[in-house]
């Protein structure tokens, strides 16, 4: 078995990976109490090496996606699991700032940090970075396979680490969670740079890092699977008052709403609402412990729709917001040249995608292929040009644009 001189890891074969299953130096414990987090603080902020960051959340078991455990490892002080329930400022970590941090699917983790109180002023997202690559598979676990011919025992991805203590074995599965990040950062960093590809990395880096939460979608209701077989506008109303009426209880026991009332359950009393109690729970999901004691709200909810005014019910589809775009799936219905457009815009970014080796959506994301397509282009520019600016409307990063003007500009001349 050969040996990584720089970290000690042993380096297996992509097709034949060496597992990891246990963190270098062993499962660190919790960092759960004030002075174990300035003693972690102190640690880290000695070191000059890249910041390994990773966060766990209780999504599905709890309401909400708060943080509940963050992980930080640097080479040369070790990895830090720290319980962020018990410890929810993690100001005190600021100064790892200076230093480049390193996330897998940083999008996920970035407002959780910020939550703690930290932020990144330099960014490396390893899971991006595959996506530059052109590798075919984007987890953690894959990404480790793929660079470094080593894999990670994946194992309580699904938890619920709002659970206290925390098991042994979970806690091995939070620590090997950074264990890698450095090693990869370096490797994909090289290649990248070998690539061409670092300027783009870089663009992409910050386009993560900068990205603002995006505000709650409207009527997240309409989002319940099954919705569709509602017909009535009455039954979109009664699904409507149930969803927020869960979505009330959730927040205030701290329960993830699936775990109230499945979404089927909510969808069948949509469809034929009940008139009383009796009928209410014979939906087998409204008889269950966890339910059953807010009966009484299931029912007001759905009195609530069933006195509503015509005029106030919610349509059949949501309305389309002024300024937004149309679903895809309609555009050759409605404006058969915005399809047109779009088939040629599609085409186009698949072309230099594969003279690439990357996927289409990389070379340039289907929001910003939508969002040139819909409309025509300024004639008063050159086409180049107008692309150019187009995408910068949307947001598209500069290397991008660079890449992709020209083509896009001759295939919609086409």
């Amino acid at each position: 078995m050969r040996i990584d001189n720089r970290l000690g890891l042993p380096r297996g074969d992509t097709e034949d990976p060496v597992l990891i299953a246990e963190p270098r130096g062993g499962v660190p414990g919790v960092v759960d109490r004030p002075e174990d987090l300035r003693e972690a603080a102190g640690a880290l902020a000695r070191s000059s090496q890249p910041v390994a960051l990773d966060v766990e959340r209780a999504q599905g078991f709890r309401y909400g996606a708060d943080p509940y455990l963050v992980q930080i490892r640097r080479e040369d002080v070790g990895t830090f699991l720290i319980d962020t329930q018990a410890l929810p400022d993690l100001s005190c970590l600021r100064p790892i700032s200076d230093a480049v941090w390193i996330l897998h699917d940083a999008a996920q983790d970035l407002p959780n940090l910020a939550q703690t109180g930290l932020h990144p002023r330099e960014l490396f997202d390893t899971e991006v970075a595959a996506r530059l690559l052109g590798l075919e598979r984007f987890g953690l676990a894959a990404v480790s396979q793929q660079i470094l011919g080593l894999d990670l025992a994946k194992d309580h991805q699904a938890s619920d680490w709002s659970v206290r203590p925390l098991p042994p074995d979970w806690l091995r599965y939070a620590a090997l969670d950074v264990e890698l990040l450095t090693e990869l950062y370096h490797r994909m960093s090289r290649r990248l740079e070998g690539l061409g590809r670092w300027e783009w990395a870089l663009e992409e880096f910050a386009h993560v890092a900068s990205r603002p939460t995006p505000p709650p979608r409207p009527d997240r209701w309409r989002s319940v699977p099954g919705a569709g077989k509602i017909r009535t506008r009455r039954g979109l109303a009664v699904l409507r008052e149930l969803w927020e009426a869960r979505e009330a209880i959730a927040r205030d026991i701290d329960l993830s709403p699936g775990r109230l009332v499945r979404n089927a359950a909510l969808v069948r009393a949509a469809q034929q609402p009940p008139s009383n109690r009796r009928e209410l729970l014979s939906i087998s999901e409204f008889r269950s412990p966890r339910t059953r004691p807010y009966t009484d709200a299931w029912l007001r909810a759905i009195r609530r729709a069933t006195l509503l005014n015509d005029t106030d019910l919610p349509p059949r589809h949501a309305d389309h917001q002024p300024g937004s775009i149309p679903d895809a799936r309609h555009w050759a219905r409605l404006d058969p040249d915005a399809h047109d457009r779009l088939q040629a815009v599609r085409a186009a970014t698949a072309q230099v995608a594969g003279s690439l080796g990357i996927s289409p959506d990389v070379v340039l994301e289907p929001r910003d292929q939508r969002f040139l397509a819909w409309a025509p282009l300024d004639p008063a520019l050159p086409a180049s040009e107008a692309v150019a600016e187009r995408l910068g409307e949307c947001g598209a990063r500069p290397w991008q644009a660079a890449l992709m003007s020209l083509p896009l500009a001759e295939a919609l001349s086409d």
